[in-house]
This record gives C-alpha cells, structure tokens and sequence, in this order.
C-alpha cells in the first residue's frame, strides 16, 4: 500500500478545518459575537517557535482578508515562515512586509524571518497573510484554520479567530 505524504495528510485535514470553520463559525450558544472583544492570546507551538496573537480582522472585501500573528522564537536558530495555507480562501500568501500596492496589484510571497532568541509581529503596518479568493464571508465570530510551514520547525495548524472591525487586536492596540 502507498504511503501518503504528511504534508498531504496536514492540507487536507487543513482545508476540512478551515471549511468547518468558515461554515460553523464559533459564535457563542447565546447569540452572536459582536466582534467587539478582542480573543485571549493563546499560543501554538511547533519546535521552538510559538504563535500568538492571530486574528483576521472582519474584511470589508467579499474577496480578501488578512490574517496577523506573533511569531517568538525561544531556540537558538533563525527560523522563517515560509508559506501559509487556509481553506476559507483560494491563494494563501505571506507577505513579509506591506508594501504599498495598487488596486489589482499583487505582490509576491515573501517569508518571514524570525531570529534566534526574537519576537516578530505582523501587524497592519508591517506584514500580514493574505487569504485571496473567499469562499464564504467572514464576520466577526467567526474561526478559520490556518497551517504554517517554518523552513525548520515545520509545521502548525492553528485557529483564527474573525474580529470586528472596531475590536481592539490581540496583543495591543496597533496590532
């Protein structure tokens, strides 16, 4: 019997998240979420690397939405985030900084460099994962998985939760 690769099995279980995610949402039992508080900053953690942090804010785009996070590296070896994959979207692309583009202007996958012993935030201001091509809206409430490939610690799945647009970030005001 052919063995299948793990990084297939990772997409896979990935995109039956992020679906489930984007479909389900993870409103509250008691109503919806007004999108008005900002989630706790719980971290996930692969190799030496931990993320927190991580939301998308409510996109006024039926078509993109950005994803921000905190990578802290406690080992003793640079690490970069190399590509990022979520179900609720066509394309998932890191963008290491936020140049400024145009309208209809894409710009091109750039990793993320986390240095031994450092703390690295993309923020509005300084880089985010660009989910392209939504296959359903995202409201705040809502949770989507998303995987991220490191260049050496591998892999993680973790859950993004939707925030209003006039939430504050997790982890700070301007994040």
């Amino acid at each position: 019997m052919p063995r299948v690769p793990a990084g297939l099995v990772a997409a896979a279980v990935a995109v039956l998240l992020g679906v489930g995610g984007l479909v389900a949402g993870a409103r509250e039992q008691d109503g919806p979420d007004t999108g008005t508080t900002a989630p706790a900053a719980v971290g996930s953690t692969v190799g030496d690397l931990t993320v927190t942090d991580v939301y998308i804010r409510q996109p006024l785009s039926p078509e993109v939405a950005s994803a921000y996070l905190t990578l802290r590296n406690d080992g003793d070896a640079a690490d970069a985030l190399v590509s990022a994959y979520c179900g609720a979207a066509r394309t998932t692309t890191v963008h290491g900084d936020s140049a400024a583009m145009g309208p209809g202007e894409t710009a091109e996958q750039s990793p993320v460099a986390v240095p031994a012993g450092s703390v690295v935030s993309l923020t509005p201001a300084k880089g985010h994962i660009m989910l392209d091509g939504l296959t359903g809206p995202l409201v705040a409430g809502d949770t989507v998985s998303l995987l991220l490939r490191f260049e050496k610690a591998g892999q993680v799945l973790v859950d993004v939760p939707v925030i209003g647009t006039d939430a504050p970030a997790p982890g700070g005001p301007t994040s």
